[in-house]
């Protein structure tokens, strides 16, 4: 059977209006506009450098915050037609996020490593057989935790942050060792952990996500208490990131001592 734009969103009008906690959508947004920023910022950057990992981060940043726009449209403009095919294109927009990411990480961490190129691919196949056969079998949305292949997707959007956040974490405490022999700048190994700790937030954003759908299958709708506790971890995450690229100065001295050392992502 073929699905349609206009034959989903009858599919949708179909079911019963699935309901969305008041102003939840505007942590998302603002999350997703920063990501674009960087995700933007990083790509001036790749056009100065050639450098590939800063393509594949800028690349994971947009796909990410395009994905955050689109969920969050039915959510601001509450229309039943809206949440459906909404809700299904941000979820394909995001399909690249995880890939991209894991790719950065076999890049910067694991270049020469069979090991990591599986990752990847694993990453990848887990991706498409979730979100495709999920679409097949008529779960656009992506929120039942009964369909079983809602947990090869959940697996292959989780698996790249862990994997990111584990190989940062080692090369951080290589780093600590390093910087004890002063061959490592502080600054830099800081960033190690800040990214490190944003892989560790995006799994924990992952894990809150199970129980916020496990209590919108039953009640049919997103609950204040996770729509409020995945905020708290997206401002944590945003945190992050702003840190790693954009270090204010007071980062900078605090960890070096001087303004010597800018980042490149500064200089974009």
């Amino acid at each position: 059977m073929g699905f349609t734009p206009l034959s989903i969103v009858t599919i949708y009008l179909a079911q019963e209006a699935k309901p969305m906690f008041s102003g939840a959508w505007i942590g998302e947004f603002i999350a997703g506009i920063f990501y674009l920023i960087v995700g933007f910022r990083l790509a001036r950057l790749a056009s100065r450098t050639g450098e590939r990992p800063e393509r594949l981060l800028s690349a994971m940043f947009v796909f990410s915050g395009l994905s955050y726009i689109l969920y969050i449209i039915p959510m601001a403009i509450p229309i039943d037609a809206l949440w459906t095919p909404f809700s299904f294109a941000g979820r394909v927009t995001y399909l690249p996020a995880p890939v991209l990411i894991a790719l950065f990480t076999r890049e910067v961490f694991r270049s020469n490593a069979r090991l990591s190129t599986w990752m990847v691919w694993a990453s990848s196949v887990l991706l498409i057989v979730g979100v495709g056969v999920s679409a097949i079998l008529g779960d656009w949305e992506g929120y039942s935790l009964g369909n079983p292949f809602f947990w090869f997707e959940w697996a292959g959007y989780t698996i790249p942050f862990a994997w990111a956040g584990l190989e940062a974490f080692g090369q951080y405490r290589s780093s600590l060792r390093r910087q004890r022999l002063g061959l490592c700048d502080r600054l830099v190994c800081n960033r190690l952990l800040l990214w490190s700790l944003w892989g560790v937030l995006n799994v924990t954003l992952s894990v809150v996500l199970v129980f916020m759908y496990a209590e919108f299958e039953t009640t049919n709708v997103f609950s204040g208490l996770y729509d409020g506790l995945t905020g708290v971890i997206e401002f944590f995450a945003i945190g992050m990131i702003w840190f790693v690229f954009f270090p204010p100065r007071f980062y900078r001295k605090w960890f070096s001592g001087s303004d010597a050392d800018e980042s490149k992502v500064e200089e974009g």
